[in-house]
């Protein structure tokens, strides 16, 4: 078995241009695989996502996931969100910083980010600003950090000298 990179089933390229002509300096565009892949600042995350959702040429009515990611010097918001009809896929990346963990949600863009955004949430501190029930979803609300962060220490732990 040959294990190879997702190939795209759709004129990839010309989705690529068209929507990065569309979007302009609202968002960078650039595509992996069989998605386009779509860098956004957080002001911008709901309108640029909006337009991938309501655009006749993506028309992304499916919600995937959301991912975090903690780099080290940045936290990540990853979406990936599919048009069932044009067989578009498209991940939206947005960053923000330990510091200022915050990203707006898209549960109103789209009603399934609620629980993704909620895992993040509790798994990695990221703030999704406008959820309407933003809460620990597999961790209880006392819990100390955020378990996926590069800087998490377990508490009662050797890593803590107790």
């Amino acid at each position: 078995m040959v294990l190879a990179s997702p190939r795209p089933t759709i004129d990839l390229a010309r989705v690529a241009a068209e929507l990065g002509a569309k979007l302009g300096t609202r968002a960078r565009l650039s595509t992996l695989h069989d998605m386009v892949v779509i860098d956004v600042d957080r002001d911008r995350l709901v309108e640029v996502a909006t337009l991938v959702r309501d655009d006749p040429l993506t028309m992304c009515d499916l919600y995937s996931v959301n991912a975090g990611v903690d780099t080290g010097a940045e936290l990540r918001s990853v979406t990936f969100v599919r048009g069932t009809t044009t067989h578009v896929f498209v991940m939206l990346r947005t960053v923000c910083s330990e510091m200022d963990p915050r990203i707006p949600t898209l549960s109103g863009v789209w009603p399934g980010a609620n629980w993704c955004e909620r895992e993040t949430y509790d798994m990695f501190g990221i703030i999704f600003d406008g959820h309407p029930d933003l809460r620990r979803i597999f961790l209880e609300e006392s819990f100390p950090g955020h378990p996926l962060r590069k800087s998490f220490l377990p508490p009662r732990s050797d890593a803590r000298g107790g």
